[in-house]
C-alpha cells in the first residue's frame, strides 16, 4: 500500500511538475520569439502569454478535477500548482509597481489569485472524494 502511495505522490508528481514548467517554458520561450522575430512590444507579447498561461493553467486544473475518466489516476497531482503560482508570483513579484499598474501587472495578478484558488480547490475536491471514498487506494 506504501509502494502505490509513493508511486501516485512522487512519480506522478514529478511528471505533472515537468509536464508544467515545460508549459511554462514554452510560453517563455514563446515571449522572447514574439519580441525578437515578430517585432511585437513587451506589453502585446506579455499579454498573450500571459493568456496563453492561463489557458495552460486552467487546463491543468480542469481536466485532472472534472473528468471522470482521470479523477482516480489523476488525484495526487498537486505539483502543476506550485510551478503555477511560482511563476506568476515571480511575474507579478518582479513588474509590480505601486500606483502604476499595468494591463499585464492586473492580468498576472489575477491568475496568481486564481491559481492559489483553484490550488486549494484541487487540495479541498481530493479531500472531499477520498473521504467519501471515490478514490480507490488501490488503483
Amino acid at each position: 500500500n506504501r509502494d502505490i502511495w509513493c508511486l501516485r505522490f512522487f512519480a506522478q508528481n514529478s511528471v505533472a511538475f515537468f509536464a508544467a514548467w515545460t508549459a511554462i517554458r514554452f510560453v517563455l520561450a514563446l515571449d522572447t520569439f514574439l519580441q525578437v522575430f515578430l517585432g511585437l512590444s513587451l506589453a502585446t507579447s506579455g499579454t498573450i502569454v500571459l493568456v496563453l498561461a492561463a489557458i495552460f493553467a486552467i487546463t491543468f486544473f480542469f481536466i485532472p478535477n472534472f473528468n471522470a475518466a482521470l479523477v482516480e489516476q489523476c488525484a495526487y497531482q498537486f505539483a502543476p500548482w506550485i510551478v503555477f503560482i511560482f511563476y506568476f508570483w515571480g511575474v507579478v513579484e518582479r513588474n509590480w509597481v505601486p500606483k502604476q499598474a499595468t494591463r499585464n501587472n492586473i492580468i498576472a495578478a489575477i491568475e496568481l489569485a486564481a491559481c492559489v484558488v483553484s490550488g486549494i480547490g484541487a487540495l479541498a475536491l481530493f479531500s472531499i472524494r477520498y473521504r467519501t471514498s471515490k478514490i480507490d487506494p488501490l488503483v
